[in-house]
């Protein structure tokens, strides 16, 4: 029944995208080199198993070229929830190198919303985007915020935004105190329970306004990348782990980008971070508590990507390098 649904909420998710982009503004090409490493493989392993993130292409991003070279014969699969295209293959319990070069093309989105725009969703179609995971959770504290939040707005474009300043107003953009990074909805609301602010990084922002905007109804996707540095030709290499958004859906509108961490960071673009999403940005995944394609033996995946995901004799194993690398081209 889920594999249904996804089906059809993916076909309304690709055809509102082209609505969507419709706003496009800012475009960014660049060409990318992604590389992974393992050094060194655990003595005696006997099967080791690879999954990398291969980037998808909607109408704000174009995948212009693909070059892979891998240690192993490979396929190239979706996994059956999100639509997910993972790159698999078993390199056999030897040091390897895997390596992916693109082009891959970036469109800005601006999709701006106002307190008139509102709508019923028809609950069936969207029920993978209104259902909590592992970390992105519904609760009573979850519920009261969301009340909190939204006061007396009743269009869905009003309680969105109200939703998105609560979460600005009620977090920062802080990798200092443990816990950050996982997008665990339960450690913010403590946070602001204990009169405090939430803290973490793109993730914690995104899931918290996530299930706040779950119990109103309104459907929201997360999506997984890496950013690119404005203005910076390159080469660069990106240091940081990662960078998410997130997208949530207004009927009649389509679905709308939203990244609040860097309104949080950014407190001028505070306005345009509602709405819109830059080009400097490559997206390489969609969704929560991944199952991969082939399935992998450890529990469901909190995200994917642009890390891959390595099993060795069907355990979880992170002894690997990660190494991004990418230049703009005209």
């Amino acid at each position: 029944m889920r594999r249904t649904l996804f089906y059809g909420a993916l076909l309304l998710l690709l055809v509102i995208f082209q609505v969507t982009v419709a706003g496009a503004e800012g475009i960014r090409k660049v060409s990318v080199s992604y590389t992974v490493e393992v050094k060194e493989v655990p003595q005696g392993a006997e099967r080791v198993r690879v999954w990398v993130p291969y980037p998808p292409e909607e109408e704000a991003q174009r995948l212009l070229s693909m070059e892979i070279r891998s240690p192993a014969p490979f396929t190239i699969n979706y996994e059956p929830e999100w639509g997910n295209r993972i790159v698999y293959f078993e390199p056999g319990p030897v040091p390897f190198t895997f390596r992916m070069d693109f082009v891959v093309e970036r469109r800005e989105i601006r999709r701006k919303v106002t307190a008139l725009d509102d709508g019923m969703v028809e609950r069936r179609s969207f029920e993978q985007y209104l259902s909590p995971s592992r970390y992105m959770v519904h609760s009573p504290q979850v519920e009261r915020f969301s009340r909190m939040a939204v006061g007396e707005a009743r269009t869905t474009g009003d309680k969105a935004r109200k939703i998105y300043d609560f979460v600005l107003e009620n977090m920062e953009y802080n990798k200092k105190i443990p816990g950050w990074g996982r997008g665990d909805v339960n450690r913010v609301c403590l946070a602001i329970s204990g009169g405090k602010k939430g803290t973490g990084n793109c993730t914690d922002f995104h899931s918290f306004f996530a299930s706040l905007m779950h119990t109103q109804d309104i459907p929201v996707v997360f999506e997984m990348g890496f950013p690119l540095k404005p203005g910076v030709r390159g080469p660069v290499e990106v240091k940081g782990g990662y960078h998410c958004w997130a997208r949530f859906f207004v009927p009649g509108k389509g679905w709308v980008p939203v990244d609040i961490s860097e309104a949080d960071r950014y407190p001028s673009k505070k306005d345009y971070f509602f709405g819109s999403v830059c080009e400097n940005r490559i997206l390489f995944s969609r969704g929560r508590d991944i199952l991969l394609n082939p399935a992998q033996k450890g529990e469901r995946l909190n995200f994917f990507g642009p890390d891959p995901y390595i099993e060795i004799d069907n355990q979880p194993f992170g002894g690997f390098t990660r190494k991004i690398v990418y230049r703009d081209v005209d």
